[in-house]
């Protein structure tokens, strides 16, 4: 049977990239974006003072260069530089098992909570009584990572009407249990992998950054307004957001909330915690549902002002091991930051450093990369490409056989 594969791509440079694909950057911007959404004091709870945020961005942005340069130094210092083809194709036979694999896990997890739990939380919106989006299912930090991979690599079919179709399908299933979140994560993804293999032109790269920014909103405002019979209200109400912003579009709430309550919280913490030992709590999120314990409510933290339960990516760190924890965490991303950046490394192993990306671009919400669905996506994903690309070492016209990515 003979194999079906894609056209040959190129192995692009990282100097050809959009910023949001280059990690040192990317981590300045989303830093620069939580600073600017802080100053908007959105909220009545949000932190008075900037000077606090300042001094967590300095000292986040010094260790994050610290292990940036550690990696960096250690590549000149024995002077290897990571390399390997510089083209590749798709085989699309390994491609469609891949995707029939991922397509048969997520029906059949969906279908057997559907059996076990009743209507998903989609069906909330129009008035039936289900369970919250919380509650709803079982299995899903096997489910959420095989949508989050069909969606991810979709983009490598080649018939226009099977992408449509993955394209359609892996948001869908997302929006049944109407896991915000997640879409969100997800479409970056996808667009960090498109950004990385396309050969447009950077301009038009932006306008497609832009459209999916805007589908993001959309789809964040749907879903959070659907989710609770209040609708904006419940925004409104428990963000505690200041009237003067009730003008504002809803979108844009979501948004603005959502980027600056985070940081403001963490502020609240670094102020008012009392930290008293080294814990390991961190690792809770990595473990599978039925082993975790229970983590810190809003309550333990000394302060009323603290609002939704998220504080960054640093916050948990903080509360396990004071200023240490901010400066380990930042040190490890530098360290991942660099590795990835090294070479061709970020463009020929596209859907790893996709999903890389992913993380270090919600930076600002929490750390994604300590979370279980996305240790398993990016596992998984690593091998996915090994098991579908074919590398091609010289040129288009060599066509080498395929080496190991």
């Amino acid at each position: 049977m003979p194999i079906l594969t894609s056209r040959v791509f190129q192995v692009r440079n990282n100097s050809q990239l959009p910023f949001y694909c280059k990690p040192l950057s990317l981590f300045v911007a989303v830093w620069l974006l939580m600073l600017a959404a802080f100053q908007l004091h959105i909220s009545y709870t949000s932190y008075p003072d900037i000077s606090v945020a300042l001094i967590l961005f300095a000292a986040s942005l010094l260790s994050f260069l610290f292990g940036y340069v550690t990696i960096r130094a250690a590549y000149l210092s024995i002077g290897y530089v990571p390399s390997s083809y510089s083209h590749y194709q798709i085989d699309i036979t390994k491609l469609r098992r891949f995707h029939l694999l991922m397509i048969g896990i997520i029906v059949a997890i969906m279908l057997m909570n559907w059996k076990i739990y009743g209507l998903p939380p989609l069906f909330g919106f129009i008035g039936v009584d289900t369970l919250d989006y919380f509650e709803y299912g079982s299995l899903r930090q096997i489910l959420f990572p095989c949508i989050l991979l069909l969606f991810v690599s979709a983009p490598l079919e080649v018939s226009l009407l099977r992408r449509a179709c993955l394209l359609l399908f892996a948001p869908l299933c997302l929006l049944i249990y109407v896991s915000r979140g997640l879409m969100l994560i997800m479409l970056f993804q996808a667009l960090a992998v498109f950004s990385i293999r396309t050969s447009l032109s950077k301009r038009k790269i932006y306008l497609v950054a832009l459209s999916t920014l805007c589908c993001g909103l959309m789809l964040s405002d749907f879903i959070g307004n659907g989710r609770n019979s209040l609708g904006s209200a419940a925004l409104l109400g428990y963000m505690q957001i200041k009237r003067v912003y009730y003008d504002w579009p809803t979108a844009y709430l979501w948004m603005a909330s959502y980027i600056s309550t985070p940081i403001s919280n963490l502020c609240w913490i670094v102020r008012v915690y009392h930290y008293e030992h080294p814990s390991f709590s961190f690792l809770y999120s990595a473990l599978p549902g039925f082993w975790t314990s229970k983590t810190l409510e809003v309550g333990d933290l000394g302060s009323d002002m603290i609002v939704d339960g998220v504080h960054t990516y640093i916050s948990k760190y903080f509360l396990d091991f004071w200023f240490f924890g901010i400066f380990g965490i930042n040190y490890v991303w530098g360290l991942i930051s660099a590795y990835i950046s090294a070479g061709d490394r970020l463009t020929r192993k596209f859907l790893p450093s996709a999903v890389l990306l992913g993380c270090l671009g919600f930076i600002f919400f929490s750390d994604f990369l300590s979370i279980l669905y996305i240790i398993v996506e990016l596992f998984a994903i690593t091998i996915a490409q090994q098991y579908f690309t074919i590398g091609i070492e010289e040129s288009p016209t060599t066509r080498s056989p395929a080496i190991a990515l």
